[in-house]
């Protein structure tokens, strides 16, 4: 074979490779990673929960193949909250925080890229959100605002001789302060007495329980990170000293409460999860992306501690 056929027989190749789109020569670029970033504040099972259910909806949905999840918890430190808060910002493209103070420590950050929330009770009181219809930010997500009415009257119809309500919350968490100022208006309204109990770190918690058990005759809980995390210590003070408790999540009264009427926080973590979904399959901006809020409230019941209490589960009343 000649020099310059050679020659000719390469530029005809080449000349059908482009031609033909290049199909045979050219491999298909393969799809971007997506990068997720997770923040969550503290550990408990509420959160947790919030956390797995919104990674295994991620990872069954059709970009599945194609996240890579960060996953950070500040276990309740301001200060970690905020350098991790700058690390997810910076390396990720979509981010996901779980708790109040994760979705204040990525939005003090992050102004652009789109953030979703989870386990936030009133997104709009602590300014994350303008409203839940609009945001007008670029956060959006879930809401777990309890019916708090809905477990005050549960609270009510099961122990009547109930008269001082007591309730323990950290009274620098925003939402449980909003939570207990809604309770205290159902409970005075009802003719009872609401007595609080605050701390500012799980430290204040043994003495304050101690307080309030000796004073009260029912608790009132409300979501409280503080003391969600430190509910195998609540709980048994409350109950050893015959008191029941009602309200907070499902998860944490599954752990060491009594009763409430809870939403699911696996749920929640999947309802965020289809709105990230949303977000990519229809290229819509997350300011525009109303809040959601939790639908399938159900009735919880620790078992072991209603028996405790000689609490008879069938005749609780909803």
């Amino acid at each position: 074979m000649s020099h310059t056929f050679k020659k000719i027989l390469v530029a005809c190749i080449l000349f059908l490779s482009v031609f033909s789109g290049g199909f045979l020569v050219q491999p298909a670029q393969a799809e971007e990673t997506i990068n997720i970033g997770i923040l969550q504040f503290i550990e408990h099972e509420a959160l947790d929960d919030a956390r797995e259910g919104f990674m295994e909806e991620l990872e069954a949905s059709e970009y599945g193949d194609r996240i890579k999840f960060d996953v950070q918890n500040a276990s309740g430190d301001n200060a970690s909250l905020q350098s991790l808060s700058e690390k997810l910002a910076r390396d990720n493209d979509i981010l996901y925080a779980i708790a109040t103070p994760a979705a204040i420590g990525l939005a003090a950050v992050e102004s652009e890229k789109p953030i979703f929330f989870a386990a936030v009770t009133d997104p709009v009181d602590v300014e994350l959100v303008e409203s839940l219809e609009k945001p007008g930010k670029n956060l959006t997500g879930t809401s777990d605002m309890a019916p708090i009415k809905k477990q005050v009257d549960l609270l009510i119809k099961n122990f009547p001789e109930a008269k001082k309500i007591g309730v323990i919350y950290d009274s620098g968490e925003m939402n449980s302060i909003a939570a207990v100022k809604e309770a205290k208006t159902h409970i005075e309204k009802a003719g009872l007495e609401l007595v609080e109990g605050t701390v500012t770190s799980t430290n204040d918690i043994q003495q304050t329980m101690a307080a309030l058990v000796a004073d009260v005759d029912a608790f009132f809980m409300v979501t409280d990170n503080t003391i969600d995390s430190s509910i195998a210590l609540v709980g048994d003070m409350a109950i050893d000293a015959g008191k029941p408790m009602v309200g907070s999540s499902a998860p944490v009264v599954e752990k060491n409460g009594l009763m409430t009427l809870s939403n699911s926080y696996v749920e929640y973590g999947k309802q965020t999860a289809q709105m990230v979904i949303r977000m990519l399959d229809q290229d819509l901006e997350v300011s525009e992306m109303p809040v959601e809020l939790g639908e399938n409230f159900e009735l919880v019941i620790n078992e072991k501690n209603a028996k405790k209490l000689n609490l008879d589960i069938k005749a609780i009343q909803q």
